[in-house]
């Protein structure tokens, strides 16, 4: 009976002596989380439970992967052939230019993503765990470039920097009225511009028209007099997209000289034939698109673009307004030496929403959010 009681006493000494070593290690653990950033801790979570694919993933840093930038000009390169569905689905993405990515093809599962979002290993707002499937590289497009605050900035000029605390600072040449008359233009330079499934169509419930039409939708609700212009410029000719783009700019600016603001829509293209990168977020626990704002600049004088800055105010304010609401839904904007018909007001800008690997379902919801992030921005330049 003695030896029962003494075996049992030592047994009770070793639980407890495990009970405070496991407090400990948890205690040191909370005690490293502030050294490390959101989305690490994430990682850190997840990695004592997800398969050893996501914890190779983890160890070798690639488990938010970043993608390369693509600049609006890749895909004015891309060939005059390029197929046009106005029906189903149309060819592959074989006929958009290929980009290099150092997005990570280091992937979980596609069900062992799904239970690690559904398990709350991953915050509602905030990267995507990085996928590789059928050919489709899902990730969340890191931040890089310049930095000020939550705003950040990839600069590809030659001659001009950017201090983005100045330029947030200084006023853009945009005074809205709200009075019901047009100020706002919303158009597209390459109309047929489609998503996963078409690449391009003429079905503009598919195209990037239709993600124009979510983006309208919230600045009208906002008070916003807005004319969104679905001429199509790139079909049946995809070269001289950006001429006949502009051509509809000037008649636009003619019938309703109010405008101040016009908006550019694309959707970008990124990755290789072999693996298409998806630039994904979540935003309220919901798939979203990433999407990059783009604003050019005369770099070397030989453009015929005076009055760039104007423009790269207003981009760069919108920046902060998408940063601010929806963390991570934005990739850092391209600030580079082009025009593109920025030329035409001082509030010109190009949007680029996802890639052509993208869901309709996430590029939509992605224009909602741009719109909303766009009214906020643009009711602080009302008169």
């Amino acid at each position: 009976m003695a030896k029962r009681e003494e075996k049992g006493a030592r047994l009770f000494c070793a639980a407890a002596l495990c009970a405070v070593l496991g407090a400990a290690g948890v205690f040191c653990l909370f005690r490293t989380m502030p050294a490390v950033g959101e989305d690490q801790l994430a990682v850190a979570a997840a990695g004592f439970i997800l398969p050893d694919g996501a914890l190779a993933a983890v160890r070798q840093g690639s488990f938010f992967g970043e993608a390369s930038a693509a600049s609006a000009e890749a895909s004015e390169a891309a060939s005059s052939a390029a197929a046009v569905s106005s029906g189903p689905a149309s060819s592959a993405a074989a006929s958009e230019p290929e980009e290099s990515s150092s997005a990570s093809e280091e992937a979980l599962s596609s069900a062992a993503g799904e239970e690690a979002v559904a398990a709350g290993l991953f915050p509602p707002n905030g990267p995507v765990e990085t996928v590789l499937v059928n050919g489709i590289n899902e990730t969340t497009i890191s931040n890089t470039g310049i930095q000020y605050g939550n705003v950040w900035v990839k600069n590809t000029n030659l001659y001009h920097d950017i201090d983005i605390a100045a330029v947030l600072g200084e006023q853009p040449d945009v005074s809205l009225k709200r009075d019901g008359s047009v100020e706002i233009l919303l158009y597209h330079t390459h109309t047929t511009e489609a998503f996963q499934g078409d690449t391009r169509t003429q079905d503009n419930s598919r195209n990037v028209v239709a993600v124009g039409e979510k983006v309208a939708a919230e600045l009208e609700a906002a008070g916003f007099g807005v004319v969104h212009d679905t001429t199509c410029h790139d079909y049946p000719s995809y070269n001289g997209s950006y001429d006949r783009s502009g051509e509809t700019i000037q008649r636009n600016l003619e019938q309703y000289p109010g405008i101040q603001v016009a908006i550019d829509i694309h959707r970008d293209a990124l990755g290789t034939s072999d693996a298409r990168v998806k630039p994904t977020v979540l935003v309220n626990g919901k798939k979203a698109a990433q999407i990059m704002i783009v604003s050019g600049c005369d770099d070397d004088g030989t453009l015929g673009f005076p009055d760039w800055e104007y423009n790269l105010r207003l981009a760069v304010r919108c920046q902060q307004a998408v940063s601010d609401l929806y963390p991570s839904l934005a990739r850092p904007l391209s600030f580079c030496p082009k025009k593109y018909n920025e030329h035409m007001t001082h509030g010109s800008i190009l949007v680029e929403f996802g890639t052509d690997a993208s869901t309709l379902e996430e590029v939509l919801y992605s224009g909602e959010l741009f719109g909303k992030a766009l009214a906020q921005t643009l009711l602080g330049l009302t008169q």
